[in-house]
């Protein structure tokens, strides 16, 4: 278990980035066969380096504890949670792994408590998205919040985008509503947040659902961080519901920064996945929950 008091990521990164960096991925709405794995609507993933261990995003729920068991992953002694946004599918695991780590370091956009709204196809009586908890619940039980509007250092060669710009146009999903001033707007998910880091093999983007647009997240980090470059680009890019010029922009904006390991997963769709696997090849891969990579 941890202390207490607030576990700094920055402790851990004394040896630097040059260490292996694994990422598991333990909640995605596919899995791999053969693993007992459950598949369900989210993501999560695990990342480890040295003596870091991260997890990003946390699924339903259900899926979190199951999977992880099932790859003999302990879920405990994390160096700190990150949410990328506040839908409850990323977030409804997150209560059980602050009480298996108490103390825990949660860093997030101010706005990932908004009150995210959806609405179904018939258009009548929108329904909650976000999380199911308030903040406090998860403060009794030890959550210690880090937020995060803007790009924020969090760890040596470790970042959390903050809100990403919409700079270049993106489709609004007009289902996800969320309350300003007692009247209910489209939801801009301004609370859309991306990991970025360092690795042995390149920089790395790990999305969550990329609401923001992947063109957007890829142009925030290169102007932000000065990252021609990007090995690696892993988790949901939202391109499944979106027109199919979206993912011949996303296709563009990879291909700029020369992605050598695209790995979509959670909402991309398994059209534009078809259209990604075409296009990158041998660089494609399927982020199926149970996938591991090695960078």
């Amino acid at each position: 278990m941890l202390p207490l008091e607030t576990k700094s990521v920055d402790s851990d990164y004394k040896n630097g980035y040059h260490q292996p960096t694994c990422i598991t991925i333990l909640v995605d709405n596919d899995v791999q066969p053969g693993l007992n794995l459950m598949a369900e609507h989210g993501f999560a993933a695990l990342i480890e380096r040295g003596p870091v261990r991260i997890l990003f995003d946390t699924g339903q729920g259900p899926a979190l504890a199951h999977n992880a068991q099932a790859l003999g992953i302990d879920l405990s002694s994390l160096s700190a949670i990150v949410l990328s946004h506040g839908h409850y599918d990323h977030t409804g695991g997150l209560l059980h792994a602050v009480r298996l780590n108490p103390g825990v370091r949660v860093v997030a956009h101010p706005a990932v408590f908004s009150q995210h709204l959806k609405l179904p196809g018939n258009g009548k009586n929108s329904r909650q998205w976000g999380i199911a908890s308030p903040r406090k619940t998860f403060e009794e039980f030890g959550a210690v919040f880090d937020f995060a509007p803007v790009l924020k250092e969090i760890g040596e060669g470790l970042w959390f985008t903050g809100s990403v710009p919409r700079v270049y146009e993106i489709t609004p999903d007009k289902h996800l509503l969320t309350v300003e001033g007692g009247f209910t707007i489209p939801d801009s998910l301004e609370d859309d947040c991306s990991l970025v880091m360092n690795t042995a093999s390149g920089a790395a983007l790990l999305l969550g659902c990329a609401h923001a647009g992947v063109r957007n997240v890829l142009e925030h980090i290169r102007h932000k961080l000065a990252m021609e470059r990007v090995y690696a680009v892993i988790g949901g890019t939202h391109l499944g519901m979106c027109p199919v010029s979206e993912t011949s922009s996303a296709i563009e904006a990879l291909e700029r920064v020369d992605v050598q390991l695209l790995a979509p997963a959670h909402c991309t769709g398994p059209g534009p996945k078809a259209i990604l696997k075409s296009h990158f090849g041998s660089r494609f891969s399927a982020a199926a929950a149970g996938a591991v990579f090695e960078l």
